[in-house]
């Protein structure tokens, strides 16, 4: 390298660039819901697609358990629907007596093949089912929201890297960074990058050169960091369909105008705090500082949660109206049917406030499994309720006196 190279490298460690990020590594039910997101990776909405094809396969997989606790607990609605003139009788004698009503029930629900708990291990499983994956989708998105970060630091870091020279005889003018041996950052070789700049609009080599290095390195990294902004923010937008759904701007945070597209750092470092990653708000601003258009955008309407709470109360309702004798009669004041009445009315609660904390694409997962489920439940009901009808009318029919009266013949 000349002399005037030498003279005027800069003596300091100038700091370009970002740290770059680890997202981690998936395992179990995030891996799986990860390799289903990379097989509509080239499609639109991708997210919301492999969310849809994760919840169809899981709640098919687990179908038979399904179908065997709905079958169990419309068989026993309409088991105790057929004991409610008896039920209804002990209600009324034993009115004041509530636990002598509960030992008379027992018996006549005993005497009738009625068992209260057929159903329950089915309905625990899928409760665990849900909880597991509820937390594999909240770890899931947690590294999504990384992994986006880490490709856009990336993009921001390879644009600095186009700069750097790859040793002390490169002469290519463009390259006017080279590391520091003394360790983190860079040096700049600043009469190289006037060089490089003598022929752009605006900028003066003699006024550059003139100025001290603390000057000087402010115009570098001016010029730098625009070039570097603009690589991140590229990086997104080409890579962002897989996140959109229709008025949904990001699917990896909730469906809510309190939610921004590309959000502020406190909703970003939430996620960052859970995975164990440090991002300071500086770097995360560099990174995003050309997206100004996202961070003013809406991420959605509500639309997702209104839905999720329309959809459970939905199906709490057919529910509650499916096992209408079960819920009137299991206690003699009725407080059973009451309480069924909170569920109808704390159940869509529950998954509102489950739409509004976490992603919108756990919002499609439980939308679309409500869906699934309310679907599957209909139609079982339908079954059971039809068959339980020609059981009775068989069993009727082979109790008449005069087919009794043939078959003594």
């Amino acid at each position: 390298m000349n002399l005037l190279n030498l003279l005027t490298t800069s003596a300091n460690n100038y700091t370009v660039g970002v740290t770059p990020v680890n997202a981690g590594e998936l395992s179990g039910i995030g891996w799986v819901i990860g390799w289903i997101f990379d097989l509509f990776s080239n499609f639109y909405g991708a997210v919301a697609l492999g969310v849809i094809v994760f919840t169809i396969a899981l709640k098919t997989l687990v179908l038979p358990l399904d179908i065997y606790s709905r079958v169990k607990t419309k068989k026993q609605s309409l088991l105790m629907e057929r004991m409610r003139p008896q039920m209804e009788k002990l209600q009324k004698q034993y009115a004041n007596d509530k636990n002598m009503y509960q030992q008379k029930v027992m018996e006549l629900q005993k005497a009738n093949g009625y068992n209260p708990l057929g159903a329950c291990l089915p309905m625990i499983v899928s409760l665990v089912i849900f909880m597991i994956i509820l937390t594999s989708f909240n770890n899931y998105s947690n590294y999504a929201v990384l992994r986006d970060y880490s490709e856009m630091a990336k993009a921001y870091n390879d644009s600095v890297a186009v700069y750097v020279m790859e040793n002390e005889e490169d002469t290519d003018i463009s390259h006017f960074l080279i590391k520091s041996d003394e360790g983190e950052g860079y040096k700049v070789y600043f009469d190289k990058f006037a060089e490089y700049r003598a022929n752009d609009e605006g900028f003066n080599k003699e006024e550059f050169l003139a100025k001290d290095s603390h000057d000087q390195w402010e115009v570098v990294s001016s010029f730098i960091e625009v070039n570097a902004r603009k690589s991140s923010a590229e990086w997104y937008r080409s890579n962002s369909d897989g996140i959109h759904f229709g008025w949904i701007g990001n699917l990896w945070y909730p469906d809510s105008m309190l939610n921004k597209e590309v959000p502020a750092y406190d909703k970003f470092s939430s996620a960052t705090t859970r995975a164990n990653v440090t991002v300071s708000q500086v770097e995360y601003d560099k990174v995003t500082y050309d997206l100004s258009v996202e961070k003013d955008t809406y991420n959605g309407y509500f639309v997702l949660i209104v839905l999720s709470i329309g959809l459970m109360f939905l199906q709490q309702f057919i529910m509650m109206k499916s096992q209408k004798a079960a819920n009137e009669l299991s206690s003699v004041d009725g407080s059973a049917a009451k309480t069924n009445k909170w569920m109808m009315i704390i159940m869509p609660i529950i998954f509102g406030l489950f739409s509004f904390m976490y992603s919108a694409a756990f919002s499609v997962y439980m939308i679309t499994n409500t869906l699934y489920g309310l679907i599957s439940m209909l139609i079982v009901n339908k079954v059971v309720t039809v068959r339980f009808a020609n059981k009775e009318i068989k069993t009727a029919s082979s109790n008449r006196p005069s087919n009794r009266a043939k078959r003594l013949k």
